[in-house]
């Protein structure tokens, strides 16, 4: 028969990834779009200039610091991935083939040194390559937060096609989830549209043998979480309110772990940490469970550090100034004033900590020594490695999915609530102003 072989070697890799990682992309590009200047658009209407023309001329190139700055983060995270290939069979990419050479052959391997390397060169040349492309130009709006693009009145056909594009996109993204859904529920599912059968029996065995994965997990994102927003908190205030020589290496530091892959992450603390003995533990710290919380929280610093830059960014320093003239110190200044002031920044860096480093699978794959020691990501490739454990690693995956959910809606609302505190509490200054 005719078949398509869509999800066969590296093109499953790319579709997986292309669906996987097309939201920052998106987010991105919204973020830009939003921030053009709307004047500039309607002069270019003005002198004839309309559709693709108009696309292709003026919004694209205003939006190419959007575009730049997700295509960058898709590279870097495609390139820093491991478990898509690994699941999918494909080993002839740089980051499995470094983590097949150090986990077979040995940590003295000279050639997984090698390609952790060039993982590391390549992931740099992306960020040069997304810098180089927005050097030199200006993309400054006259108005502030410009205004975004103007919105136009579709016609019936317009309409219609932008529902089908839509529809089509939320058919591509949703599909792996509900097949996802579906595995787990079913009892066989090889040659039909859907599972012979139905049960609960993998949640079952997810519930009774896998629990220490979902614990282990809270455990170790909640501590890098944790760690990285007040590693965040504090890198922030140095560099945007103190005059300390040198504070803006800090900053580098703090935002150099985004282009160093996960499993080159792994790699490294083993081979450094392999023979460090933990005092009173026995044990080398390259094989104990707090060396998974310090990898996920120097993977997931980046992410704090931007988030905690912008909140602290928003917070006016004469609040500050005026506690100090009040007599407060700079630590309760920091304490009563700037903190809270930062909560919702703060929040929003620890959720998305917290999310991403509880699927992560890239930096703990290495370093996982023990199965007792496992997280989920590590579970979910281990079931999937047998025909017989598919079922209960879909049922797990999808408890995976709903965590990752229930952390980014908890984060959402509470930046939503805080955003309503203050504008009521900016109405209620400018009715008693007046």
């Amino acid at each position: 028969g005719f078949t398509v072989p869509f999800m066969e070697g590296l093109n499953g890799v790319i579709l997986v990834e292309a669906i996987h990682y097309f939201p920052f992309i998106l987010i991105n590009l919204s973020a830009s779009l939003a921030n053009i200047d709307r004047s500039v658009e309607e002069s270019a209407q003005n002198l004839g200039s309309h559709g693709f023309r108009l696309f292709r001329r003026i919004v694209f190139p205003l939006a190419m610091p959007g575009y730049a700055a997700g295509a960058a983060l898709v590279f870097l995270k495609v390139f820093d991935d491991l478990g898509t290939p690994l699941l999918l069979n494909v080993n002839n990419m740089l980051a499995p083939q470094a983590y097949l050479r150090i986990s077979s052959i040995g940590i003295t391997d000279p050639m997984g040194y090698v390609i952790s390397v060039i993982l590391v060169a390549f992931s740099l040349f992306s960020l040069w390559v997304s810098y180089f492309v927005t050097r030199g130009r200006d993309y400054a709006s006259l108005d502030k937060g410009g205004g975004g693009l103007g919105k136009r009145e579709l016609g019936t056909w317009g309409r219609l096609g932008a529902w089908l594009v839509i529809l089509l996109i939320l058919l591509i993204v949703l599909t792996p989830h509900i097949g996802l859904l579906l595995l787990s529920f079913g009892t066989i599912w090889s040659f039909s549209v859907l599972p012979d059968a139905y049960t609960l029996a993998h949640y079952r065995e997810v519930f009774s043998t896998a629990l220490p994965y979902i614990t282990n997990t809270l455990l170790y994102a909640g501590l890098a979480a944790l760690f990285d927003v007040v590693l965040a908190t504090a890198i922030a205030y140095l560099v945007w309110r103190t005059a300390i020589p040198g504070r803006q290496i800090l900053d580098y530091l703090g935002t150099a772990a985004v282009a160093v892959p996960g499993v080159v992450l792994g790699i490294g603390y083993l081979r450094v940490f392999h023979d460090f003995q933990v005092p009173f533990v026995d044990k080398p710290l390259a094989s104990w469970w707090v060396i998974i919380v310090i990898a996920l929280m120097i993977r997931r610093l980046p992410y704090a550090l931007r988030a905690c830059t912008a909140a602290l960014q928003q917070v006016s320093i004469a609040l500050e100034e005026a506690a100090l003239n009040l007599g407060a110190g700079r630590f309760r200044t920091v304490h009563r004033i700037v903190v809270p002031l930062m909560a919702g920044g703060i929040m929003a860096g620890f959720v998305t900590s917290f999310a991403t480093a509880a699927v992560e699978l890239s930096a703990t794959i290495m370093l996982v020594s023990a199965e007792s020691d496992a997280p989920v990501a590590y579970g979910i490739y281990v079931y999937m490695q047998t025909a017989a454990g598919r079922g209960p690693g879909a049922a797990l995956g999808v408890l995976a999915v709903l965590l990752v959910g229930i952390a980014t809606y908890l984060s959402h609302r509470f930046v939503e609530r805080s955003r309503e505190v203050e504008e009521a509490d900016r109405r209620l200054a400018v009715a008693q102003g007046a």
